[in-house]
């Protein structure tokens, strides 16, 4: 076989370029991934510089407003999934990335778990997004309040709990939308050398995204980091000991929203 430059290709190679993505509508080529139909559950608090600032890769730094936040998205509709849907749910860090060239002030992604494994392969290989498998639930809604969690082995992982306030008007919820979109996510391509130590490819990265939302809650809510140890899950446990360094010093605010979300290819780009 010859690779061709003009398609993109994951692993096996050997069986061909994958499936270009292409409008329903109009049958042109979609250089996007397009998720129609999306719950996005937020916690935010304050934790301490000196916890975020541990876990930064070189170049970022935290944030003056320690800010750590929890989000979990129950996405269907999913263009990349012939129109099916995954659940995830990740930490985000409020830091900067500061380089030779770059400066981008938004939120690093520190860990994101989901519970599909095409989205996985896409995200760590192409962007840089930190993604792990897990068991996600979808969330549950019972007298005002929502919870979710993410489990492996049937260990739990990290949980949150959001107790619903009232609704966003269509005013301030345009205005939080400008806002999330206007905020860049931040990760870290991390490829090993064949012998797994070291670097073959090691560069920060920023992920374009655009959300909708087309309804809106404010909310109280609280995370949960689970138990889990190296034993009962091998992939996670030690990042779950790890991340509840991140120790809660206040919350600072919860929302449920329901939208979608766009993530483009034309927006991603590695940081200098």
């Amino acid at each position: 076989m010859q690779f061709d430059d003009t398609k993109a290709y994951f692993m096996p190679v050997g069986c061909g370029p994958v499936r270009p993505q292409l409008d329903p509508h109009t049958g042109t080529r979609v250089r996007a991934g397009i998720f129609g139909d999306v719950w996005t559950l937020s916690t935010s608090y304050l934790s301490t510089k000196d916890a975020i600032a541990e876990r930064l890769p070189p170049g970022f730094e935290p944030d003056d407003q320690p800010t750590v936040t929890v989000f979990y998205m129950q996405c269907r509709q999913v263009n990349i999934l012939a129109g099916g849907g995954y659940n995830l749910i990740g930490l985000n860090l409020a830091a900067s990335f500061r380089g030779k060239e770059d400066f981008e002030k938004g939120n690093y992604g520190l860990v994101l778990w989901e519970n599909h494994c095409y989205p996985i392969i896409r995200g760590r290989e192409l962007l840089g997004a930190p993604k792990l498998f897990a068991d996600i639930m979808d969330p549950e809604f019972d007298h005002s309040k929502w919870h979710v969690e993410a489990t492996d082995n049937s260990t739990m992982l990290i949980a949150m709990t959001i107790k619903q306030g009232h609704k966003i008007d269509d005013a301030e919820l345009s205005k939080m939308a400008d806002q999330d979109n206007q905020t860049p996510w931040l990760g870290w391509r991390y490829i090993p050398n064949i012998n797994g130590i070291g670097a073959a490819l090691s560069e920060p990265t920023l992920i374009g995204k655009e959300d909708a939302y087309q309804a809106g809650w404010t909310g109280d809510g609280t995370v949960t980091y689970g138990d889990a140890t190296w034993e009962a899950s091998p992939m996670s446990g030690d990042i779950v000991q790890n991340i509840k360094g991140l120790r809660v010093k206040e919350y600072v605010g919860s929302t449920v929203t329901h939208g979608s979300s766009k993530v483009s290819r034309e927006s991603h780009r590695v940081l200098r």
